[in-house]
């Protein structure tokens, strides 16, 4: 190992080590002097933001884009409420409506349901731009959830999705089934959060009824780096404490891992917060905190700005 990249490293597990006597007391705490001392983007678009989140208001969510720099966000409904997120489609096109220039409204009903196709195609009339959060109790191989993936690769669409690997989980069977996904749909934007979509960072998964958050150092030749190597249109949503954690277990591989996907990193935060502070939260904010992840491992500017504003924006319009 080379003096420069030992002393890298050096630093990474000292960060790392700080990072994680914060998160002990506070996984992705945002103190109110931190945060002002925090730079913001120039351009942020967070690619994975709810409006009611511990019953936040239209109001509250834009207070909290604006504290936290946030120029746009994808707002993903959940029609089902699983995950205890219920929030309509039509609730969103309303809250695009008032706020033109800053939300981007996604779209999503039950895929159990027999006429989703045509409730997708309503809602494409109606001004959305893509599907998520997908997250039904079902398996990914299941042929109601391609069939709503085969819609998004006709309608030019992204499509986010929640992977969860346990009994009770979404679209499980990722391993099995995202890369045919990705492989026979070339147009369709598959952008892969949760738990099991980041446990794939690391080639050593453990099972998901022994952990869907795995900690410690993470293996090389995972699934993630493979498939995004592969196919330029899976993306990976950093947001929410299953990316924060994932990220942070190991930095020096993590900082490899941006450099070797500079182009479908994106930022998103599925933050609840009001105020960019963690009011009603606990005093967390899972927007700064991955804003400081990505400052802290991404020092190229064009890069950053890759990761907070473009890379989304090539999902969004199909421009890999």
């Amino acid at each position: 190992m080379s003096p420069i990249h030992q002393s890298r490293r050096i630093f990474l597990q000292a960060a790392a080590a700080t990072a994680a006597g914060v998160a002990l007391r506070n996984p992705v705490v945002a103190n109110g002097s931190d945060e002002r001392e925090l730079p913001r983007p120039k351009r942020l678009l967070d690619c994975h933001l709810h409006i009611n989140h511990f019953d936040r208001s239209v109001e509250d969510t834009i207070r909290h884009m604006d504290q936290t720099g946030t120029t746009q966000a994808f707002v993903l409904p959940l029609e089902t409420g699983e995950g205890n997120v219920l929030l309509r489609s039509e609730t969103v096109l309303h809250a695009f409506h008032l706020y033109k220039d800053r939300i981007i409204p996604f779209c999503q009903t039950d895929i159990r349901q027999p006429d989703v196709l045509d409730r997708i195609r309503a809602y494409h009339l109606l001004g959305c731009r893509g599907i998520g959060e997908q997250k039904e109790h079902l398996r990914l191989g299941d042929k109601r959830v391609e069939a709503v993936i085969a819609l998004c690769n006709e309608l030019d669409w992204p499509i986010t999705i929640h992977f969860q690997d346990s009994a009770s989980g979404y679209n499980q069977g990722m391993a099995e089934h995202l890369e045919t996904y990705l492989k026979r749909y070339k147009r369709v934007r598959i952008i892969g959060h949760a738990q099991t979509f980041w446990a794939n960072i690391s080639a050593d998964v453990p099972p998901p009824d022994q952990t869907l958050y795995p900690t410690g150092p993470i293996k090389s030749g995972g699934l993630l780096d493979k498939l995004l190597g592969d196919y330029p249109n899976l993306y990976a949503d950093m947001s929410a404490g299953s990316g924060y954690r994932a990220l942070t277990r190991d930095e020096d591989f993590t900082a490899g891992f941006f450099e070797r996907h500079p182009r479908q990193i994106l930022f998103g935060s599925d933050c609840p917060c009001r105020d960019g502070a963690g009011e009603n939260f606990k005093g967390m904010c899972y927007s700064t905190q991955l804003q400081r992840l990505l400052r802290r491992l991404i020092p190229d500017e064009t890069r950053l700005d890759d990761a907070f504003h473009n890379n989304a924006l090539r999902a969004l319009e199909g421009t890999a």
